[in-house]
């Protein structure tokens, strides 16, 4: 009997997941399966309007070879709405003050699991997060959920940096975080025994300004000798997060810029 629990058969399975999200998320630019069928076969799919209303509803999942001609049509797709841009930027609150103050509201897209997923997937497929690593980290509250979710992605362990120190764990790393705002001192706590030697760790968060966060996180993971393979930002808020040292000297993408 062939061993079907290999990597590429774990990766063909998540991509036919994730290819089922992307076109659920597609199909509401749609009135009718029809059109939605019509748009497909444009664009060299052939799919019956039986088969579309199954991966519409969740009800299967396309063989390979339609995966992979269905994620061709979906990725980067502007006319679906299926950009990493779009897909961050229709979910986000954005105000500004009088005098030019960014302010950014990402609790939707946060608690929108569906459209995180399509987000650090298509981040995946452009080549834009690592598609191997060995551990992701990110600082509590709201970069938990993007880490698990590129974890999940990622069939990876996620690791996070909290505030406090866990009861009943008695050899952190620590890094203190001075808040651009109030220049109040935060301090973040990683066991040390979360990340091993050597193992390349993705760093990935929410939001960026300072960059104060993101840098402590780097330094977590070369305290407890990880490689920092990549630093991944949802969305960059301003410009001074940019001229921040070790983010210059470090593999570096925030899928959206803010001004």
């Amino acid at each position: 009997m062939s061993n079907t629990n290999t990597p590429d058969s774990y990766i063909d399975a998540q991509e036919k997941l994730m290819t089922l999200n992307l076109l659920q998320i597609a199909y509401k630019k749609f009135e009718k399966l029809d059109s939605f069928k019509s748009y497909l076969q444009e664009n060299g799919v052939e799919v019956s309007v039986a088969n579309l209303s199954r991966y519409v509803n969740g009800k299967a999942l396309p063989k390979s070879k339609l995966k992979d001609s269905l994620l061709r049509i979906f990725v980067n797709n502007k006319k679906l709405g299926l950009t990493i841009e779009e897909l961050i930027t229709k979910n986000l609150e954005i105000k500004r003050d009088e005098s030019g103050v960014v302010s950014v509201n990402n609790s939707c897209l946060l608690n929108d699991s569906r459209t995180l997923k399509a987000i650090l997937f298509l981040a995946i497929k452009q080549g834009i997060i690592p598609s191997i690593a060995d551990k992701v980290i990110t600082a509590e509250v709201d970069g938990i959920p993007l880490g698990m979710t590129l974890a999940h992605l990622l069939n990876i362990d996620c690791v996070y940096a909290r505030k406090k120190k866990t009861i009943g764990t008695s050899s952190f790393h620590s890094e203190d975080i001075v808040a651009a705002k109030s220049s109040r001192i935060e301090t973040l706590f990683l066991p040390e025994n979360f990340i091993n030697k050597d193992e390349n760790i993705i760093i990935i968060d929410d939001i960026i300004r300072s960059g104060a966060t993101q840098t402590a996180l780097v330094n977590l993971v070369s305290k407890s000798e990880g490689i920092p393979l990549k630093i991944v930002i949802l969305t960059g808020i301003g410009e001074h997060w940019g001229k921040t040292n070790i983010l210059r000297f470090t593999d570096f993408s925030a899928l959206v810029t803010i001004s």
